[in-house]
């Protein structure tokens, strides 16, 4: 039976009833974001042959447009590069990775938005002389 929530309650008191959270598949590293993307994105194959994607996508938040580069692998990857492109709205969730980067010769700390999943929302802004059919494609990383 679900436990009735209280709204006056603080963090400490439901912890208290109820022990701590459970873990969960995705932990705290996880984010869900829907925007549009910036460019088509720039496919590219790794040295094994695993397909990357590096894209950008603009969120719009309280009037505050932020511009984040996301970078999709594999089946996603290649998803994203037929059927995304500028302007193209998108659901996307995954995780937050870092890594080292040596940049003009000093190390720099990049951070990655690693995608595991995605839906295409609305259509495809379609270009002149262009066909505007296309199928309802959700993915997974």
């Amino acid at each position: 039976m679900a436990r009735k929530q209280n709204p006056v309650q603080s963090v400490a008191d439901v912890i208290a009833e109820t022990g701590p959270p459970k873990a969960r598949p995705f932990g705290v590293n996880h984010f869900h974001l829907v925007g549009r993307m910036t460019a088509p994105g720039e496919l590219r194959y790794t040295a094994t042959g695993k397909p990357v994607l590096n894209f950008g996508l603009s969120t719009t938040a309280a009037g505050v447009t932020t511009f984040l580069d996301l970078v999709a692998w594999q089946g996603a990857a290649e998803t994203l590069a037929q059927y995304g492109g500028k302007g193209r709205e998108l659901y996307v969730e995954g995780r937050i990775a870092t890594r080292m980067r040596e940049i003009d010769g000093h190390r720099v700390k990049q951070v990655d938005l690693v995608v595991e999943g995605f839906q295409l929302l609305g259509r495809r802004l379609v270009a002149a002389g262009e066909a505007a059919e296309e199928p309802a494609v959700e993915g997974a990383a």
